[in-house]
């Protein structure tokens, strides 16, 4: 079983990872006429391959385009094969922006992420669909299955719809105490004088509930001396999976019963590239809009421009948080220790309120690696402090990059709104990242910006 899904993870993964090169050639035919690009600034576009390759490599294994575990659990594949094509494309832009040197076709960039975008879709459809055919040659394996409950019943009826895999059940092994469930193989028990030398099957497949381990190690060491590999199947509940909870740390093995998202590697690298890039492309396409505030926030009331406020950021960490003033010039203290539910606000600070516009200067804070373009809300350090006593696991929120806008945001929890309730959303948002939902909040943030009368 094993060396058949390792074999048909090496022929997806070899697929896929060569889909950039088919785009490539595909797209440099489509708008140079040729295989190759063969045009002043070939060498250009053959660095532009190498970096595509190695940002594809990264999305394809991070979506799980190059493995089949997910394959057999979708329909069409589509939104991961998107979600990869648009990493890709955000990373080649990143480098056009830092290396201004390479000359690339922007046409040809665009072409080339459609073409990988569809042979990707089209590739992994083939492959399962192709696997799933009754006509595609498999050996099938037999099997000897140590259990007879309704585990071991439930298990065996998952391992055979297997598309790639047929197995033919041998015998049930039946410990003690364990009742009789099945019906469709000879039952032994452990207890009974049995010469499992003389049974003809290929593996063992140990097909237990968690509690009943412990009665393994007798049967295991019989079993060992036969020489046949023997595999477990793992089912700690309906909470708990071991898919990508196993690690290695140092000499010890270990299982990470509460994986956090923003440990990935698209939390730290992909959305910080994301950031980094639509903040500055941001700063540079509203630079005049952010002048034309600038300039009527100076002339609509005394005071300065910009207002400075201390907030407190991922794990703890303080910073300066910038937006336009909008508010009649207070003391320092009063403005980091006052609830503003109803702030004295100028004519112009609430309409840039409403409209969430004071917020744009955050787009610096989000440059300079303080906040995020999607997380929770900075709190200030007062209310932070109150918060934490008040509010079990209110501090969690700080595990992940604050935000300019957010998940309880967009659901309606702007201004003075309960704390409690943004607390669960922030936490799922946390629980639950993934750059889609970046993607979803920051398309649904202009809407709620316009609709929300909360945005005060």
């Amino acid at each position: 079983m094993m060396s058949r899904v390792y074999l048909y993870n090496l022929f997806l993964r070899f697929l896929v990872y060569l889909l950039p090169f088919f785009a490539f050639g595909m797209s440099s035919y489509i708008h140079f006429g040729n295989l190759y690009a063969k045009t002043a600034f070939q060498q250009h576009y053959l660095t532009f391959f190498l970096f595509t390759e190695l940002a594809w490599v990264l999305a394809a294994d991070y979506y799980k385009l190059s493995s089949v575990s997910d394959l057999f659990w979708e329909y069409t594949g589509i939104r991961a094969a998107f979600l990869a094509c648009f990493v890709t494309f955000l990373l080649q832009t990143a480098l056009l922006v830092f290396v201004r040197q390479l000359i690339i076709s922007r046409m040809f960039i665009v072409l080339t992420n459609v073409l990988l975008f569809l042979l990707v879709v089209a590739s992994r459809n083939f492959f399962r669909l192709s696997s799933n055919s009754s006509n595609w040659p498999r050996k099938c394996e037999r099997i000897l299955i140590v259990g007879t409950d309704q585990y071991a019943r439930r298990y065996v009826k998952l391992l055979r719809r297997i598309p790639f895999f047929r197995c033919q059940i041998q015998a049930y092994l039946q410990l003690p105490g364990q009742p009789v469930l099945v019906q469709d193989a000879p039952v032994f028990r452990t207890a009974e004088p049995l010469h499992l030398e003389d049974m003809d099957f290929d593996e063992v497949v140990v097909a237990l509930p968690a509690w009943r381990y412990p009665q393994l190690p007798s049967v295991i060491d019989r079993l060992h001396n036969l020489g046949k590999p023997i595999r477990a199947v793992f089912d700690l509940g309906p909470r708990l999976s071991l898919r990508d909870k196993l690690f290695q740390a140092g000499r010890l093995q270990m299982m990470n019963l509460g994986v956090s998202p923003v440990e990935s590697f698209a939390y730290t690298v992909i959305k910080r590239a994301f950031d980094l890039i639509v903040a500055i492309l941001g700063v540079v396409v509203l630079s005049p809009v952010l002048l034309a505030i600038a300039i009527l926030v100076k002339l609509s009331s005394p005071g300065p421009v910009f207002f400075r406020q201390e907030r407190v950021g991922r794990h703890g960490k303080h910073f300066t948080l910038l937006k336009f003033r909008t508010m009649h010039c207070t003391s320092k203290a009063d403005s980091d220790t006052a609830w503003t539910a109803n702030p004295r606000c100028t004519s112009l600070g609430a309409g840039l309120r409403r409209f969430s516009l004071d917020e744009l200067p955050q787009l610096f804070n989000v440059i300079r690696g303080e906040m995020s373009l999607v997380g929770p809300r900075p709190e200030r350090p007062y209310f932070v402090a109150r918060f934490r006593e008040n509010f079990d696991k209110y501090n969690m929120r700080h595990s992940c990059e604050v935000g300019m806008t957010g998940w309880a945001q967009i659901n309606g929890f702007r201004g003075d709104t309960s704390i409690s309730d943004r607390l669960q959303y922030d936490l799922y948002y946390i629980r639950n990242w993934s750059f889609g939902l970046d993607l979803q909040i920051i398309a649904r943030t202009a809407v709620v910006a316009i609709r929300d009368a909360n945005g005060y």
